[in-house]
């Protein structure tokens, strides 16, 4: 359970860290981005994405998801579009970029297999940046349109450039990223380790210079943009004040002809104002507004309904509900007099213009000034459609002069225009497509100061923007680029530098790619074979330190010689074969003397001799400085610088072995011959002569001893064959009681001694010891016959168990006939006997198989003796839980 746990927390921990790291990364790419289509020449988290899905092996999955969600959800809350259709783009794309992430892991997964975790070979780096990149990429870019598409966010002419420029910021990203995310991930590798310094600096130099060049680039391109947009802006406010004025100085005309001709008829109206009406279909209407006392209200309305033949003709406003309605009664009026053209325009004659707010604060204006003044925007009254225009008032003066109840005005010249259409004829094709031309009044208030808006403006970055005089009031003037505008204007130079630069950085990557992957192969080829020569040097060395360790510690002896016959080397055994300290023969001829010397011989050894043709040897006995048998074996080693070797080895010891082997075989050969010529002479004489019954007992109580005797013989060489050839397999080393021991071997010993005395010194209680019991009991059985049998009949024989400190010891001390310090040196030599007439029965095996059951199972037999007076031998075994007792026979 707790395995489990730790694996879910570090899952979650590589999922947070993943949405987190994309999150970052994909802002930065958007940074990049040059508005308004967002091309950015690189977006870094797609290979970041790429990165972990691989060193994840496909847990970091969620976190893409969910990274890229965040990251497009932020950026229609940026843009205060956080609606339902953005909310399904985000998940979209998202699904997007998590499957083209999971499809770049699987296709370096089986088309590179584990080179992504290295890339240290060309063929894996290509494949890796291929697959990786421009083919995995695929997958984002094309769920990634479908999607904004399905969302009515792109157009199908949008589409190419849209697809184009994601695959190719995604390419760079996952070319640019992966190798260094994959620096970062596997960090604590060796190679990677070593990479880090080489590939990470470099790449964050270049990917500096371009994207330095990149902003610079881009920014002299906004520069251009907004100079751009200046320059339109410029021309178009010029162009629009033209028409103002032109519209200002017909409407000047018409005052002046109204000042002249007050009484002029409704004809005369018409005619003068048909031509500039024609000319210019932005102006609405002209008309004349003379200013109506109340007291003149009457005559005012009679007189127009015979000027105009309209009968009901009479001084109109608009009603809460916006019907015309005749107007109420008030000091004075301004209203519409002369209209032209007329038939468009009959509503509103008679209307009383300074009944309505905008025109009346027009009004007050035009009379404090006396100069021509424009109205805030205004809806026509005279169009069915919503429509914005402005009213030009001049104001009308008499020729005649003013007085004090007549300020001199006698009414204004009024001029309506339609500001779509005036826009429209004075710019004609000087506003391109994609601009967006606003024009606000700026004294009007806020909500109601538009005067004029075309298509729909991206933002005001690259915005133009003046203000500008129009008669009495300023008009502000704002243009501003499109989507349209702005993707129709060269940016292609700041993506060219961004996208060549990076795909330099791209092949300045796998260039160090491959550099230090070539780097890496070599140095790994050179460490294998310097671990291979490290190791050979190593084995050399062994096999040196081995041969020496073997030369010196060998019992034999070894003579290299050089080309020249120089002595190279000599072991320590050759020096002590032959008694030499530091000095020696230099030479083969000098040692040839020294052994010639040495040996007993006629002449010169002829070691040279040895090397020609086969390997030659010889037998050597020396004198000096000990008597000793050498082997001597020439062999021709095949070595330059040491082609010849001389072999010694000391036989001295196989030489006696042989020499006592001989003499076992003769000797076992005599013992064997003694009681079986006995029996073998007795039993013919049984078998051929008449003996008496005694005589016959007699002769079969001699067969009998002597069958005995041979028995024994046998017995004991079994015994020693078996000692020769199990050499301890056979021990069985158990706890048991010494003393308990030796009273029941002494006691089968006494039986078979009839009635010689027994001499018991053993301590009460148990003594406990370790050894094998059967050959303890055997090797004491043994000693005890050999005291019986070198010792008189009445003599004691004394048996004793002695305590020293971590081992036990039985004693059995004789007074017999005892041996000479000479006669012990031979103690333990088979078929040695210290009576060699024969007198006494046996084979001279018994001390010898004593002595090796003693040293097989960890014990020791020791021997004292003189002569004529007796011999003790000693049979120590090592106590309960002690180690072994030093083994061998002391004398």
């Amino acid at each position: 359970m707790g395995s489990r746990q730790v694996g879910l927390g570090f899952r979650i921990f590589i999922i947070a860290m993943a949405a987190a790291i994309y999150l970052g990364l994909g802002a930065l790419g958007l940074w990049f981005a040059i508005p308004p289509g967002y091309a950015s020449p690189i977006f870094p988290a797609s290979g970041f994405a790429v990165a972990v899905v691989l060193w994840s092996k496909g847990r970091a999955w969620p976190g893409i998801w969910l990274g890229s969600c965040a990251l497009n959800l932020g950026v229609a809350w940026l843009h205060q579009d956080l609606g339902g259709r953005a909310v399904l783009s985000a998940l979209g794309i998202a699904c997007g970029s998590t499957l083209q992430s999971v499809a770049a892991g699987w296709l370096l997964a089986r088309g590179v297999r584990n080179g992504w975790q290295t890339l240290v070979v060309e063929r894996d780096i290509i494949r890796c940046m291929v697959l990786g990149g421009p083919v995995a990429c695929l997958v984002s870019a094309s769920v990634g349109m479908a999607v904004l598409f399905g969302a009515g966010v792109l157009s199908w002419a949008e589409l190419p450039y849209g697809w184009w420029n994601w695959w190719s910021g995604d390419t760079l990203g996952v070319l640019v990223l992966l190798p260094l995310s994959l620096a970062v991930f596997y960090h604590h590798r060796p190679l990677w380790r070593g990479r880090l310094a080489t590939l990470v600096l470099p790449m964050l130099i270049a990917l500096g210079l371009v994207g330095s060049a990149f902003f610079t680039v881009s920014e002299w391109e906004v520069r251009q943009q907004k100079q751009v947009v200046q320059g339109y802006g410029e021309k178009l406010a010029q162009l629009l004040s033209q028409r103002f004025i032109a519209h200002q100085e017909a409407l000047s005309a018409l005052r002046r002809l109204q000042e002249i001709m007050p009484d002029m008829g409704y004809e005369q109206f018409d005619y003068f104002t048909r031509i500039t009406l024609e000319d210019n279909p932005d102006i609405f209407a002209f008309s004349i507004d003379p200013a109506v006392p109340l007291a003149r209200r009457a005559a005012f309305e009679r007189t127009m309904a015979l000027k105009t033949g309209a009968a009901g003709f009479e001084i109109k406003e608009r009603d809460g509900q916006g019907r015309l309605v005749r107007a109420a009664d008030r000091p004075d009026y301004v209203a519409v007099a002369y209209i032209a053209p007329l038939e468009k325009n009959l509503p509103a004659l008679g209307y009383d213009i300074d009944s309505e707010p905008v025109r009346h604060e027009a009004i007050e204006r035009a009379r404090a000034l006396g100069t021509p003044v424009v109205t805030a925007p205004i809806h026509l009254v005279q169009e069915n459609q919503e429509r914005i225009g402005i009213l030009l008032l001049h104001p009308v003066r008499p020729l005649r002069p003013p007085s004090v109840s007549d300020p001199g005005w006698a009414g204004f010249v009024v001029g309506v225009v339609k500001m779509d259409e005036m826009v429209r004829i004075a710019l004609g094709e000087a506003l391109p497509e994609g601009l967006a031309l606003r024009i606000e009044d700026a004294q009007a208030p806020a909500g109601r100061s538009l005067l004029y808006r075309s298509g729909e403006a991206l933002a005001d970055a690259q915005a133009w923007r003046k203000s500008v005089a129009m008669a009495d009031r300023t008009w502000n003037f704002s243009l501003v680029p499109t989507p349209a505008f702005l993707n129709s204007q060269s940016h292609w130079m700041a993506l060219a530098v961004g996208s060549g630069g990076l795909a330099l950085a791209v092949l300045l990557q796998i260039l160090l790619l491959v550099t230090t992957g070539r780097t890496a192969v070599v140095e790994g080829i050179v460490w294998e074979r310097t671990m291979e020569l490290h190791a050979k040097s190593e084995a050399l060395q062994d096999r040196h330190a081995e041969l020496d360790a073997l030369f010196r510690l060998s019992p034999d002896g070894f003579v290299a010689f050089g080309p020249d016959d120089r002595i190279k080397f000599a072991n320590p055994a050759f020096r002590k074969m032959l008694g030499l300290g530091d000095e020696g023969p230099a030479d083969m001829a000098g040692l040839d003397r020294l052994l010639w010397a040495r040996c007993e011989g006629a002449g010169p050894c002829g070691i040279a001799d040895f090397f020609e043709g086969e390997a030659g040897h010889k037998i050597l006995t020396l004198k000096a400085p000990r008597p000793a048998v050498l082997y001597l074996l020439g062999v021709a080693s095949g070595s330059l610088s040491v082609p010849r070797i001389l072999y010694l080895r000391d036989i001295t010891r196989e030489t006696e072995v042989d020499r006592m082997k001989s003499e076992f075989l003769s000797h076992a050969a005599h013992e064997l011959r003694t009681p079986m010529t006995s029996i073998f002479g007795f039993t013919e004489v049984l078998l051929n002569m008449e003996v008496d019954e005694a005589t016959r007992r007699e002769l079969l109580q001699i067969i009998h001893r002597q069958t005995q005797w041979l028995i024994d013989i046998v017995n004991e060489l079994l015994d020693l064959s078996k000692i020769d050839a199990g050499r301890g397999k056979d021990v069985q080393i158990e706890v048991f009681d010494l003393a308990a021991l030796v009273r029941a071997t002494v006691a089968d010993s006494a039986a078979d001694a009839q009635q010689r005395p027994w001499l018991l010194d053993l301590p009460d209680g148990e003594k406990p010891a370790r050894a094998d019991v059967f050959m303890l009991r055997q090797a004491l059985v043994n000693v005890l016959s050999n005291a019986r049998k070198f010792s008189e009949p009445d003599a004691a024989i004394h048996i004793a168990l002695l305590e020293e400190g971590d081992r036990l010891g039985v004693a059995v001390t004789d007074h017999g006939v005892g041996m000479t310090p000479e006669e012990l040196e031979h103690l333990g030599e088979r078929f040695w006997r210290a009576d060699p007439s024969g007198q006494i029965p046996g084979t001279g095996l018994g001390i010898a198989i004593v002595m090796e059951a003693m040293k097989m199972q960890g014990g020791r037999m020791e021997v004292r003796s003189e002569k004529n007076r007796g011999t003790t031998v000693t049979l120590w075994v090592p106590r309960q839980g002690r180690g072994a007792v030093s083994g061998g026979v002391a004398v």
